[in-house]
């Protein structure tokens, strides 16, 4: 996937943050990121006042306090969220007919790019039309035909003058909402791509001029975003081949020093692998900080209740199995338990924890039958639970002796994991649903 490499880079810059005792490792960390977004072709000039910004915010906050791991790792999002444009740009139909001309060099993906736009506004109730204007590479409008059909969108083209080919059709465009032109593209833009471009341009008459740029172009993509630009002041892009092995840090970067905003990234072939780009968002994942929010959101939707004395014993690796039968409750709503704690930065994530995890969650519904037939006093204090004891809970829960002596092993176990990590991330991030630690 693309951006795949800078993400693992700033994750794991992100995650050597949230794993230090203290802010020591603030520097090593700014260092780090640095060097994942040159590396991931984010323009030199852009990165080195990112770095600026963060350095000068952060040293604004030490004057407050002691600034905390997670209030670092906020300025990072921020001033990465700021590079992209902190909201997320939309694409209005306010007037009817709205016309959409694709432009774009070859090889970026016009062609399936402007069905898949299609697709997207004809999902959401509009009648769209494909026009297609490509009247230079060969099988161009039989390809946009192809896609049509798969979508069931209305097409018109077919000629060797795009020009001449709105003019034969702009009687029609009244009966549609959003018309999406597919323009031709060249190896470069030059004069015979200017001459045409600027003569479809002046015919179509669009509302919106919108280039569509591969997420490969690297530091070539704030040159090709200009001289578009220049020639016909391009409104939005949009991002493609996502999904390919490229850093794509050139081609977002772009967007931002020519204050055109990306408005939707392809995530693959097929014609529904569209998605509005949302800064906000984009950088969470970059982050590896998105789970959370997600988790919060579940959360919301499943109206799951919290209770925060049970968090505040499991966080400090004071619970019992009253509190475990109580998290494994609402884990149960959410989602696999080992899916559920690669959302949590800060979770201790060594490979005996993650096995151990993985196993509760494994086991998860037969455990929650387990603690049913055990006694309030089982519960509240575990060490009483004797050889007898287990042997009559295992008959009353159908389950074997040894996935009771299973259960109570892996308490203890993550009792005493809780207790060594002094899991502090997880404390702040819980914060967040309210819960004061």
């Amino acid at each position: 996937m693309a951006f795949d490499s800078l993400a693992s880079k700033l994750k794991d810059g992100i995650k050597k943050l949230l794993d230090s005792t203290g802010n020591e490792k603030v520097e090593e960390v700014i260092s780090e990121i640095n060097r994942a977004l040159l590396e991931g072709d984010v323009d030199k000039n852009v990165v080195e006042n990112f770095i600026k910004k963060i350095r000068a915010d952060i040293s604004a906050k030490k004057g407050k306090g002691l600034l905390s791991r997670e209030r670092i790792i906020d300025v990072i999002y921020n001033n990465m969220v700021d590079i992209l444009g902190s909201n997320e740009a939309k694409v209005e139909i306010n007037t009817v007919p709205y016309k959409i001309l694709l432009v774009g060099l070859f090889g970026s993906g016009k062609t399936t790019t402007a069905a898949k736009l299609a697709n997207y506004y004809k999902k959401r109730g509009y009648r769209v039309l494909l026009l297609g204007l490509d009247t230079f590479r060969p099988a161009a409008f039989e390809q946009l035909n192809q896609l049509s059909k798969q979508i069931n969108v209305k097409v018109a083209g077919g000629g060797k003058d795009p020009v001449q080919i709105i003019k034969s059709n702009s009687a029609s465009f009244k009966n549609y909402d959003v018309i999406i032109g597919d323009s031709a593209g060249r190896d470069a833009l030059d004069n015979d791509l200017v001459k045409e471009i600027k003569g479809v341009n002046d015919e179509f008459k669009p509302n919106n001029v919108t280039l569509v740029i591969p997420a490969d172009l690297g530091q070539n993509a704030g040159i090709q975003v200009k001289a578009f630009h220049n020639l016909l002041g391009i409104n939005n892009i949009i991002l493609t081949k996502t999904d390919g092995t490229a850093n794509g840090g050139g081609a977002l970067t772009a967007a931002y020093i020519s204050g055109a905003k990306v408005v939707f990234i392809t995530t693959g072939e097929k014609m529904n692998e569209i998605e509005d780009f949302d800064p906000k968002k984009f950088v969470s994942k970059l982050l590896g900080l998105e789970g959370f929010e997600s988790l919060l959101k579940k959360a919301e939707e499943e109206n799951i209740k919290i209770n925060e004395e049970s968090v505040k014993k499991v966080i400090k690796g004071e619970f019992n199995l009253m509190d475990v039968y109580d998290q494994y409750a609402n884990t149960k709503k959410l989602g696999p338990l080992d899916k559920l704690s690669s959302l949590i930065p800060g979770l201790p994530s060594s490979g005996s924890t993650r096995e151990l995890i993985e196993r509760q969650g494994e086991n998860i519904g037969k455990f929650t039958t387990i603690m049913d037939s055990m006694t309030k006093k089982e519960l509240e204090e575990p060490n009483t639970i004797n050889a007898q004891r287990m042997k009559r809970i295992a008959k009353g829960s159908g389950q074997s002796e040894d996935l009771v002596r299973e259960l109570l092993d892996q308490y203890r176990k993550m009792k005493t994991v809780m207790k060594m990590s002094g899991n502090k991330q997880v404390a702040n991030l819980m914060k967040r649903f309210g819960i004061k630690l």
